[in-house]
């Protein structure tokens, strides 16, 4: 079958499941042609990654030292909030003012600094997860091509597979063997 008619075949089908007419296109579909079909489960895929695994450690590390730090700086600041309470009846109204006005820009700025250290730790994240995706497409294509597959389907959108049909092991291990770790910048 030529690329063309194939394309348009696969494009047919897919056509045919957004509008809920699977049966007559599947069933003519596959009176022509037999398919070669495999399914990968990405969730099981991505719990056993080594590299999502490191991804994971680091952002618990990095989010624990963060709260860590934002809690003494907190607790700094009501120190001092409450230490100029105590003080405001003896302190000239403008000083108090100012006092407060000082704390509440040490605190905005705590703020501004948690927030961009969320920012920081959550680009991070993404970035890991975006180069796991990049190497998992690039090892599904692999796959792909030397088990001359036609179709390959993500486990959680089916209700029932065959296990005979699940590479999903066979994409764990070379997706560790390729990517055990992240370097990102």
């Amino acid at each position: 079958m030529t690329n063309f008619k194939k394309y348009s075949v696969n494009l047919c089908f897919f056509l045919a499941v957004a509008f809920g007419i699977v049966a007559p296109i599947t069933v003519t579909y596959a009176q022509n042609t037999q398919l070669k079909i495999a399914v990968v489960d990405t969730q099981k895929v991505l719990r056993a990654s080594l590299a999502k695994k490191q991804i994971d450690q680091t952002v618990v590390g990095n989010r624990n030292q963060f709260q860590q730090e934002f809690r003494e700086k907190e607790q700094s600041l009501l120190t001092a909030n409450q230490a100029l309470v105590r003080q405001k009846s003896i302190l000239a109204p403008e000083v108090y003012a100012q006092k407060k006005a000082d704390i509440d820009k040490q605190a905005a700025i705590i703020r501004s600094a948690a927030k961009a250290r969320k920012d920081s730790i959550n680009k991070y994240r993404n970035a890991g997860l975006k180069q796991i995706e990049s190497q998992l497409g690039v090892i599904i294509e692999q796959i792909v091509k030397a088990n001359g597959y036609d179709l390959i389907i993500v486990k959680q959108s089916l209700v029932y597979t065959l296990n005979s049909l699940d590479i999903t092991d066979q994409v764990i291990q070379q997706l560790n063997a390729t990517l055990p770790s992240i370097s990102i910048q």
